[in-house]
């Protein structure tokens, strides 16, 4: 719901800003001459080292935005916290993490282990106490 709600008003401030300056068709058409004049060498509105740092800029804020929203995604395969098993309720032992896992950890602030149920055979992710 809050994702559905944060996404309705990004859409909704885009749309305005589009139908009340048409500035959202403006930023579309300079970077597509600035990209076009870096490419043949020619002029263009500002220089070609301020345009290409405000592209790399501009993909690094898309770039963050989609991890943000995987770690968000991602948020529901937090089984348990602690050292339970969410399934049979044993002790579970701890498992060394993979990449996405330990991304995912950073991303959401938490500290997040990867633990294994020896009784079950449940893994998953668990908040750390």
């Amino acid at each position: 719901m809050r994702r559905g709600l944060a996404f309705t008003s990004i859409f909704l401030l885009v749309a305005g800003l589009e139908l009340s300056t048409e500035a959202v068709s403006l930023v579309l058409a300079r970077l597509q001459t600035g990209i076009g004049a870096i490419l043949a060498g020619a002029e263009f509105h500002v220089s070609s080292f301020r345009f290409s740092v405000g592209l790399a800029a501009l993909a690094l804020g898309v770039t963050i935005l989609a991890l943000l929203a995987w770690s968000s995604s991602r948020r529901t395969e937090v089984a348990t916290a602690g050292t339970a098993c969410p399934q049979c309720g044993n002790r579970t032992r701890r498992v060394k993490r993979r990449e996405w896992q330990r991304l995912l950890s950073a991303l959401l602030g938490e500290q997040l282990s990867r633990r294994q149920c020896e009784t079950c055979g449940w893994s998953g992710l668990s908040l750390s106490n």
